[in-house]
This record gives C-alpha cells, structure tokens and sequence, in this order.
C-alpha cells in the first residue's frame, strides 16, 4: 500500500473537475466584474434568509473552490488582454464573412451573414409565435428580434 492509499478521499467533484453550477458560475462572473464576494453570492443564490455573517462566510467559502477561483482569475485575464467576444467583434466578423462569401459567389454564405447582422441590429420585422390556445382561436404574441 503506498502513501497516497492512506488520504481520506475528498467527496465532490472528481480532480481536475472544471464544471459548474450555473448559481456558481453567475458567482465567479460577479467577482470578476467587480462585485464584492458577498455581494455576489447574494446575487447569484438569490438570498433572503441567512444571517450577513454567514453569507460573507459562504462566499469566501465559494471563491476558495480551485474551480470557481480560476474562473475568476482566467475572466479577469480575458478581460484585461480584451479576449472578451465583444458585439463589435460580433459585428466585424460577420462582415469578414459577408465580404468574402460575396468575393467567392456563395450566395448562401452572404446572405446568411446579412441575415445575422440584420437581427443583431433589430432590423427585422416582428414574428408572431403561437403560444398555445385552440386551432381556430390561438393565442399570437408579437415577437421583435432584440439584441441579446
């Protein structure tokens, strides 16, 4: 039996492990925007009812998980050296595309990066969806692309 057969297990995740919960992750991206840990966990676990010392107790709690910590410090990094997909982004590459499905006579290709820059914009037209209801009486809502 070597040395490492002695440790107690950890329980949780395995080793290495980079999931997360989608509460932890809207915690990692509020700190590394800025917000204070406790404020951030009261933002991303919607809480009401635990005590100002136990929530700062559970947020540092939570920035101390390897997994969440380097989310954190690799948003901060991204952040700092601009990586971040930015809508300008968004829009430059569309227009790469756009530009070079027109220069090879793809049509489809051009059309689709139209398409995509149109709704970006909000340059459609509302659709109507059925949300339900009867055949001959369904319930219609007027839906306008908006930027996400």
């Amino acid at each position: 039996m070597d040395k490492d057969d002695k440790k107690p297990k950890k329980a949780g995740r395995p080793k290495g492990s980079k999931s997360l919960t989608p509460k932890q992750k809207k915690f990692a991206r509020n700190v590394a925007k800025g917000m204070s840990q406790v404020d951030s966990y009261r933002d991303a676990y919607d809480v009401k009812t635990d005590n100002k010392n136990t929530q700062r107790v559970k947020a540092y709690e939570l920035s101390r998980q390897s997994n969440i910590s380097d989310m954190i410090e690799d948003l901060k990094r991204r952040a700092e050296q601009g990586v971040v997909w930015t809508r300008e982004m968004a829009m430059t590459a569309l227009l790469d595309t756009y530009k070079l499905a027109r220069d090879q006579n793809h049509a489809t290709g051009a059309t689709g990066a139209l398409k995509e820059l149109n709704a970006m914009y909000g340059y459609n037209e509302a659709t109507k969806i059925n949300i339900g209801g009867q055949k001959d009486n369904p319930i219609v809502v007027a839906q306008e692309e908006k930027d996400l």
